[in-house]
């Protein structure tokens, strides 16, 4: 044995440490309801990041918004009423700071990396971004190019599109939404854009997280910014009323196929689950390799090692459900043989997991975890979690129960799975065919 159990918390622990400053990070509230949290990250560290998080993605959308998250996340950091695009690019550059915006099925986020003593600036400009966008007729002409050209990025991805199908197969409506404005998408104007900004702008689905920072400071310089102004109160309470309405529901047995004649089939294969066990329910199924020049020792591996075809697991938590499950990609002419022993090993194998296998499903989450915190967007995604309650911790796998893990696996691969495909239907292995 490499290590002992309580040595490997340790070095887990001491890893996070990083990014957390050996403490865990406060949550604080403006008076308006706009969540802050932050923490001040590797002492002696010039870097800061701060993200303006919106807890209104495209799960949030209706028959009428539909695609309006994408357009909104493409709306990041453009004509404001205090500054002009180019000179916010212009200044981010003079003070070398890097400009993202990311849009998820629950949040879209607007992130700025850059020195410490710039941050006060730049909460500025995420305040001007809440409240101030212009959202005008010529730039939403612009940004419906790039939306388009996205979009069409996706639909050729073979492996976005079906995890974007096999989400729609699984909730229908809300996180089954795509991520992307497709061509029947309504919004088609700057207005539009603007409507549905103001009903996601409000103090009960804002956060605004940092590190580099402590976050007594943090929500000062919020209190200062215009994001002060947005509304709170009665508009918060409203927000949350409404996403206790939309909760995720999964449907099991749901099927959406692509059709396609390409060499090349891809077919996903996905179960609920709750949002804690997700990534250790992925990682038991083990379908990657952790090993450069090994073939990966799970027998989903084992399988798609011998047999010629690639399968990768995959979870997608959210606040108040989980996808986990397997990618499978083949030859078409083999797909539906692979499929159907995929769903063979895990009928026999993964849900009936030996205890050893889970303790090492565990400690790989435990790792990747810690990992990813000991970065700027790790910390991010992290506090984002935190401040707007979206599923629990990365802290939590230190307390892992092996046995109800054990139990979740059973419960979770016996159950009526949901598929997306791509390929022909004659060679599909439909998903009610599978004996789940």
């Amino acid at each position: 044995m490499l290590c002992s159990k309580s040595a490997l918390s340790k070095a887990t622990a001491a890893l996070r440490t990083y990014a957390s400053a050996g403490a865990a990070p406060a949550v604080l509230s403006t008076a308006n309801g706009i969540k802050v949290a932050a923490i001040e990250g590797q002492a002696g560290s010039p870097l800061a990041s701060i993200s303006l998080v919106i807890n209104y993605g495209s799960r949030f959308e209706t028959a009428s918004t539909s695609g309006a998250a994408h357009f909104l996340k493409a709306f990041g950091f453009r004509n404001t009423q205090e500054r002009t695009s180019f000179r916010t690019v212009r200044e981010a550059e003079l003070n070398g700071a890097a400009l993202t915006a990311e849009a998820t099925r629950e949040n879209i986020t607007y992130t700025v990396q850059c020195f410490r003593d710039a941050v006060p600036y730049f909460v500025d400009i995420l305040g001007d971004i809440a409240a101030a966008t212009k959202f005008s007729e010529h730039e939403f002409r612009d940004i419906a190019r790039l939306v388009r050209f996205e979009a069409l990025g996706a639909r050729e991805n073979p492996q976005a599109r079906v995890l974007d199908g096999v989400h729609q197969a699984a909730f229908r409506g809300g996180l089954g939404n795509s991520l992307y404005a497709l061509d029947s998408s309504p919004v088609c104007t700057g207005d539009a854009v603007r409507e549905y900004a103001q009903s996601a702008m409000q103090g009960g689905r804002v956060a605004v997280v940092a590190t580099g920072v402590d976050a007594a400071t943090l929500a000062a310089l919020v209190a200062e910014s215009k994001l002060a102004g947005l509304a709170g109160g009665a508009a918060a309470a409203a927000a949350a009323a409404a996403a206790a309405d939309s909760r995720a529901r999964f449907t099991g047995g749901g099927h959406q196929i692509y059709e396609s004649a390409a060499p090349v089939s891809y077919y996903a294969l996905a179960f609920g689950s709750e949002p804690s066990a997700a990534p250790v329910l992925a990682s038991l199924l083990g379908a990657q390799r952790r090993l450069k020049w090994g073939a990966g020792s799970s027998p989903l591996a084992k399988l798609a090692f011998a047999e010629g075809f690639s399968a990768e697991s995959f979870s997608f938590s959210y606040s108040d459900a989980a996808l986990v499950g397997v990618l499978v990609s083949a030859p078409s002419a083999q797909i539906k043989s692979a499929v159907e022993k995929v769903a063979g090993v895990i009928q026999t194998s993964v849900a009936k997991a030996a205890p050893e296998a889970v303790a090492r499903a565990v400690a790989a989450v435990r790792l990747d975890a810690a990992e990813a915190q000991a970065t700027q967007q790790g910390a991010i995604r992290e506090l984002s979690k935190l401040a707007l309650g979206q599923g629990p911790p990365a802290s939590l796998l230190e307390a892992v129960d092996s046995a109800a893990l054990a139990q979740a696996a059973a419960s979770v691969f016996s159950a009526k799975p949901v598929a997306a495909s791509i390929g022909l239907p004659q060679t599909t292995a439909y998903v009610d065919t599978l004996g789940f």
